[in-house]
Formats: C-alpha cells, structure tokens, sequence
C-alpha cells in the first residue's frame, strides 16, 4: 500500500468515489460531507482514485474520463472539500476486503465519518457494497452516510450526451459545462489564411470525444473569458486522414501568441456537423456563418 501524503489535519469525514465529472450527484455527497464536517469541526476529505477503476478492471474496454484529475481537484475543493486525496487504484488496493478498507480510512485519513453514494461498491471486483461497509463501520465505531442519487446524474449518461453532442444535457447534469485543458501546438496555419485564426489542440488520449462537429464555447486566459467558435473532428476538407482528430478554435476578438500555453476549452453547445468541402473558399464561408450565428445568438 503506497503512503498517502496530505495536509488533512485531526480527524475526518471522508467522501468516497471516483467522482469522474464531479455532476450533481457528487455534489450532493460534498454538501453532505462538508455539512458533517462543519457540526462536527472535522477536517473533510474526498478520496477518489487513478485509474478510474473500470480501466483497471478491464483495460480493454476503458471508460473515456470527463474530467482530468487536476481540474476534478480543483473542482471539489470549490465546493468546500479541504483536502482531496488521489489515489493510485492498483492490485494492492483493488482487492482490499471490507475490514482492511475501513482500516486503511481510519489509519490513512484519520476517518470518523465516510460519505458515499448509496450504489457505492469496493473491493475485489466491486464484491462489498453499503450493507457491508455499514456492518463493519458500526463494529469499529465509524458512522456511514449514504446519499441517494438521482438516477437523472450519471457520469454514463453525461458520456452519452457529449458524444451526442447535447452539450446542454451534459451541462444541466455537471451543473456546468463540458471541457478539457490540453497544450496549444502549432498547426498548418489555414485558419490564418482563410481570415479565422485558430488554437490547435489535441484532446487528452483518455478523455471522451464530443461529436465531431462546430461548438460555441469560451476559454480563459489572463483573467479574462473570451468567447469562442470551436470545431472537434478530423477536418475533412484540409485532411484525409480520419485518426489525426484535433481541436481547432477561434477566439472572436483575440490575436495574441497562444503557443505552447495549457489552454482550457469549454463547450457551451452544438452549432452543427463536421462536412467536407470542395474547397478552402466554401470551408471560409461556412466559419462566416457559423460565428455571425454563434454571436448573433450569444451562445
């Protein structure tokens, strides 16, 4: 077992999942654990896991994140989370039986209270559940809360919409919208050509894919948002190789030197398809359309 090192001080209450999109489901477990934590004056925690432990399970088949590990971080500590522990999910861990799990809270995050969906499940592939868990809770003086989740929050269910491309369905289930961070690369210049500029990235290798196609969106640099036209996809008329997918975004009203920034791109909703056309002239006057509607209608 590696050793936890954090800046959780005294004792406990501890959020347990993988919270992959951190939607309002999770939320309702953070508002729950920070609620405890504050009656109790407890430090509260979020313990969650790399990889997400279906890919450990089965490697062949991974589930595609919705949010990085830093960003999802980022994002619980907003919600008023003091500490969030990472941890590696590996053969040590996955096979843990219901005493060791409960003893490697107490001994790893000082826990007094665990805060857990109401379908959580651990162990050796996923074999004990919350009657378990509560048994040997109330054994070792551990109190348990579970938190019901609407079904409505899933993390599948946001998958299925972002690759759908119902970037206002994912939206409404995170509470937030969509987006991935990736390095800013140097690209073929076309955008530049044609009159729309554009920042050239790549998704992260294990995230989920939108839909290919145009989105509205917006990104933040240098403390100031700015909006954006972004297109997802394999650029049909400009490549024919249907592998190389990239991101491409032009920010209205922007022409600095974005190279090799860490830039975050969020997906405010779909404009329309991927197409492939005949030229870079029909390729101009479709982005014309696109960002006069993208700004017309202030999406």
């Amino acid at each position: 077992m590696e050793q936890i090192k954090n800046n959780i001080i005294g004792k406990s209450v501890v959020a347990v999942g993988n919270f992959d999109g951190v939607h309002k489901g999770h939320r309702l477990i953070f508002s729950k654990t920070t609620e405890i934590a504050a009656t109790e004056k407890l430090s509260s925690v979020a313990l969650t896991f790399y990889p997400h432990p279906r890919n450990f399970f089965d490697s062949s088949h991974p589930v595609k994140i919705i949010t990085d590990d830093e960003y999802k971080k980022e994002l619980i500590m907003s919600l008023g989370i003091d500490n969030v522990v990472l941890h590696h999910f590996n053969n040590d861990f996955a096979s843990l039986n219901c005493i060791k799990f409960v003893s490697f809270l107490i001994n790893s995050l000082n826990c007094k209270h665990i805060v857990c969906g109401d379908n959580f499940r651990f162990g050796d592939q996923a074999k004990y559940g919350i009657e378990e868990l509560d048994s040997e809770c109330r054994r070792v003086g551990l109190q348990l809360h579970t938190v019901g989740i609407d079904t409505r929050f899933s993390s599948s269910s946001i998958r299925e919409a972002i690759t759908r491309g119902d970037m206002k369905s994912a939206s409404d289930m995170m509470g937030r919208y969509f987006s991935f961070s990736s390095v800013v690369l140097n690209g073929k210049k076309i955008g530049s050509k044609i009159g729309f500029p554009t920042v050239n990235q790549k998704l992260p290798p294990d995230f989920i894919t939108p839909k290919y196609g145009v989105y509205s969106g917006f990104t933040s640099f240098d403390c100031i948002r700015h909006k954006c036209i972004v297109n997802i996809g394999c650029r049909p008329t400009v490549n024919n190789d249907s592998t190389d997918v990239d991101c491409e975004t032009h920010i209205f009203n922007y022409s600095g030197d974005l190279y090799g920034r860490e830039l975050r791109i969020s997906l405010t909703d779909f404009i329309r398809s991927e197409i492939k056309f005949d030229n870079l002239s029909q390729l101009k006057e479709q982005i014309k359309r696109d960002c006069y509607f993208v700004i017309q209608n202030t999406i």
